[in-house]
């Protein structure tokens, strides 16, 4: 019984390895399938430089279905498989036509030196039994120059053409604390895979919260299919914490032309915005017990209550502002008149007609300036000075100018001036700060002759 046992597990084992080896693929058949590989372009590469790496599957059959290719990974490079639908190549190989497909790859280096992308294997499903046939790829070697980074660059960002482009979200005023305000920066690269855009730095800024969402990458195509570039987009929020102006800094991406080798910039300029005061955040129902304390304060919070006490400090401002200058204009108008009144302007016009010999014009001169004195408790005549302050000149001056006023002799003859007339008085009205004891007093002689 256990012979029979075994004798049918062994049969049952043996059939089932015939059944596996009739499922074996023929790999490795050159007469079936053939690999071309090439780099576009060819030459030496500068390091973050991208090219294209071409793969032909060619085989006198045709495909059971669309070929998978895989993604090596070779440390120092890049590579990525696109959705490129290059060109379906035709080639005569010993007299026979063989047809394919082509599969692209982008290759960039990291670093300077030399490198080869080694062999790796592809599988296909060829015929109308959809055989799998297996090939290697040939390796393909690499020069690569290196590239010295400009100070604040660290990574080489290699492309034909770059722009940058920003949105922001809300794009109008109105903002209060609270509020939140997105950035969205989007950076296309021609000729360069988005994974080799650099990533950007957004540095944390006083009153605001900062959020930065993860990146988002994709590889544009063109219309045939082909590669066009990289798209990288960065969006960052900023919750508004405190009152006051923002400015976001301008982001700035540096870049090598593929052609010239030229360092270039793209930028998109800083985003300013003020945000106000921002009134509590209201419930959808009422809250219950808020008195009108706390709906007062809450006004007085948001952006109408505090316009409504800023115009209402600046009317009693003005108000206040407009009564003192009211009456600071009318006290210097004042001050001015008692200057222009005073007894000092009058003297003053009359010793500018010291060279003068109309003596009209000079004893008008000094009867204004001897009402002025009156008014100022000085003595209001010329005999009072005389009496007060004079001494003999004085009293002479005085009697020649009376003379030519009210006298037979010629009012202007020719000699006279009022010089002397006004030295005097001009002694005389220094000698009114003298102490009546330190003044001089000019006796008469004892023995005239």
């Amino acid at each position: 019984m256990i012979r029979a046992a075994l004798f049918l597990l062994l049969a049952l084992l043996t059939v089932v390895a015939r059944a596996d080896d009739t499922a074996l693929p023929n790999t490795d058949d050159p007469k079936r399938l053939q690999l071309r590989v090439h780099l576009e372009p060819e030459g030496t590469l500068v390091q973050g430089e991208t090219a294209r790496l071409v793969v032909d599957l060619l085989t006198p059959e045709f495909f059971h279905e669309a070929p998978t290719l895989p993604t090596p990974r070779i440390e120092g490079l890049y590579v990525a498989l696109t959705d490129e639908n290059a060109a379906h190549p035709v080639v005569t190989i010993d007299g026979a036509n063989w047809s394919g497909i082509s599969r692209v790859y982008l290759v960039t280096p990291l670093s300077g030196g030399r490198m080869t992308i080694p062999s790796f294997q592809v599988s296909v499903s060829l015929g109308a039994n959809g055989d799998t046939v297996t090939a290697m790829t040939p390796p393909v070697p690499l020069r690569v120059q290196a590239l010295p980074l400009p100070p604040g660059v660290t990574e080489a960002l290699i492309a034909s053409d770059v722009k940058v482009s920003q949105a922001v979200a809300p794009d109008k005023g109105g903002l209060r604390v609270g509020d939140s305000v997105t950035r969205r920066i989007v950076i296309t690269a021609d000729g360069a895979p988005a994974m080799m855009i650099p990533p950007l730095a957004f540095p944390p800024i006083h009153g605001l919260t900062t959020y930065a969402a993860p990146a988002q990458t994709r590889n544009a195509v063109g219309d045939q299919g082909g590669f066009m570039g990289g798209e990288r987009t960065e969006s960052v929020s900023y919750v508004i914490q405190e009152r006051g102006h923002y400015t976001l800094p301008p982001v700035t991406v540096r870049w090598m032309d593929v052609q010239t080798h030229q360092w270039r910039e793209s930028t998109v300029p800083a985003v300013k915005f003020h945000a106000w005061w921002g009134a509590p955040a209201q419930g959808r129902f009422g809250v219950p017990g808020q008195g009108p304390v706390e709906r007062a304060w809450a006004f007085l919070r948001s952006d109408l209550g505090i316009a409504l006490v800023v115009l209402v400090a600046l009317g009693v401002a003005a108000w206040w502002f407009r009564a003192h200058l009211r009456r600071a204009v009318q006290s210097m108008r004042e001050r001015r008149e008692r200057h222009r009144q005073s007894e000092s302007v009058a003297f003053h016009k009359l010793m500018r007609l010291r060279h003068s010999s109309d003596a009209d014009r000079v004893y008008r001169a000094v009867d204004d300036w001897l009402r002025r004195c009156a008014r100022q408790g000085e003595p209001g005549s010329l005999d009072a000075w005389i009496r007060r302050y004079g001494d003999d000149g004085l009293r002479l001056q005085s009697r020649e100018l009376l003379a030519r006023v009210y006298g037979e002799e010629s009012k202007t003859a020719d000699g006279w001036t009022a010089q002397p007339l006004l030295d005097a008085l001009k002694a005389a009205r220094q000698r009114r700060h003298t102490p009546p004891w330190r003044r001089r007093v000019d006796l008469p002689p004892l023995n005239p002759v």
